[in-house]
């Protein structure tokens, strides 16, 4: 009864110390949420639609408008005598023109069009880009999550041996009360929860300084009262393809490099435009009047680059060496990954063997300790015998939980390498 007693008192401290529970989950979501390079999907979307505007604006009417004068050695003159004819007034040397230039794009063989899909892909990479770079920090909470969970459970086994310290000093400081036992038992078991103590302190110390860490991460404040749940994982994915944002990021820059190159096909199609003048000046197009006169004139014209001094094709050439470059990062970024993710199934066989090792360590520890705490009671061994023997118990529970936080984090870590859902928060 006095046994069921304290447990129920243990478990009603736990709760009520530790207080609101926080998972993996919540602590991704909002790292993702914290971070600058959230912010900056926005601004590329601005740029984007402000390029896109500017593309958009070559498809209208293009206005010019040039003033100039000048004065010049000599002008055009009629060398024809007329008897009788007296001829045109010679025209001055210092002219001057002011004319408006329009020029309209009729046909520019679908560059433009290109050019606005070549923008798109531009907009898309970039955001990628900045999806890879948000998906690393994963890791990062990841780790400070697991390690303070890990000194969760240092904690409750640290609580777990002052309870059962407390209660054997009370035995035996009863016993030294009555002259059954020396005072030096009674010193031991007191210097040993002083010991104990020492250690609760260093790890709420370092467990303190973990959740700094994860505050300046997420951007949320996290009370030392907070309980961390262990992850709920989702069921492993047979699939054996990776879904990582960089393997997108691969993808988007080879396709905006086919955009690229067909902006190059485009480019090398005849251009047909629209233009007209409208201007003021002296003389006007009628060069032997020597008045300031209005004009206009209307027209159209093409160009077409015929020859290009094999500019285009290299610059395919290049394109297609940028993705033999990309198709290399791809292969060795796959294999970078798939050595990681043999390393952690390693791992996780590696700790389900330990696990199961520890888990017979804990109760033939158990047992012990339990033979060591009556033969105490009965005066059979010493303090610093029972406290041997107890220290080994909570050390074999120690890392039976420690390895069971561990198997957890390395399924996460697995599932996160390979780009995966983790949790079913």
């Amino acid at each position: 009864m006095r046994r069921l007693i304290s447990t129920l008192l243990f478990t009603f401290f736990i709760l009520w110390s530790y207080g609101q529970e926080l998972s993996l989950d919540s602590c991704q979501s909002w790292a993702r949420k914290n971070h600058p390079l959230l912010r900056q999907a926005r601004i590329i979307d601005q740029i984007s639609e402000l390029r896109q505007q500017n593309i958009q604006a070559m498809n209208l009417p293009q206005f010019d408008l040039t003033a100039r004068t000048s004065w010049q050695s000599d002008v055009t003159k009629l060398a024809l005598k007329i008897p009788g004819f007296a001829g045109p007034e010679p025209l001055s040397k210092d002219q001057y023109k002011a004319y408006v230039d329009i020029r309209q794009k009729l046909f520019d063989g679908g560059v433009e069009k290109k050019r606005e899909e070549l923008e798109e892909s531009d907009r898309l990479v970039s955001k990628q880009q900045n999806e890879t770079e948000l998906y690393k920090i994963k890791e990062s909470v990841n780790a400070l999550y697991f390690n303070t969970l890990i000194i969760q459970e240092n904690l409750r086994i640290i609580d777990l041996k002052k309870l059962t310290l407390d209660e054997r000093i009370k035995i035996v400081g009863s016993a030294v009360n009555n002259g059954v036992t020396l005072p030096n038992e009674l010193d031991q078991l007191r210097a040993e929860k002083l010991l104990t103590e020492q250690m609760e302190t260093e790890l709420k110390s370092t467990r303190r300084t973990t959740l700094s860490l994860l505050e300046i991460v997420t951007g949320t404040s996290i009370p030392n009262q907070t309980i961390f749940a262990k992850p709920i994982l989702l069921n492993a994915d047979a699939n054996n393809e990776l879904a990582r944002p960089e393997i997108i990021l691969f993808t988007l820059q080879k396709s905006k490099l086919d955009k690229s190159e067909e902006v190059l096909k485009n480019s090398r199609k005849p251009f047909v435009f629209a233009f007209g003048q409208a201007g003021y000046g002296r003389p006007g197009l009628n060069m032997l009047d020597n008045n300031f006169a209005d004009w206009y004139m209307i027209g159209a014209g093409l160009s077409w680059n015929i020859w290009d001094w094999h500019k285009s094709s290299r610059e395919r050439s290049t394109l297609k060496l940028q993705k033999d470059l990309i198709d290399t990062n791809l292969d060795n970024f796959s294999r970078s990954l798939k050595m990681s993710l043999n390393q952690e199934e390693n791992n996780s066989q590696k700790l389900i063997n330990l696990i199961n090792t520890d888990e017979q360590l804990v109760t033939i520890k158990d047992q012990i300790s339990k033979r060591s705490s009556v033969a105490l009671e009965n005066g059979a061994i010493t303090s610093a015998d029972y406290i041997r023997d107890l220290n080994a118990a909570l050390q074999a529970r120690v890392n039976l939980e420690t390895r069971r936080v561990q198997l957890i984090q390395s399924s996460v870590n697995y599932r996160t390498i390979k780009g995966e859902p983790v949790t079913k928060y």
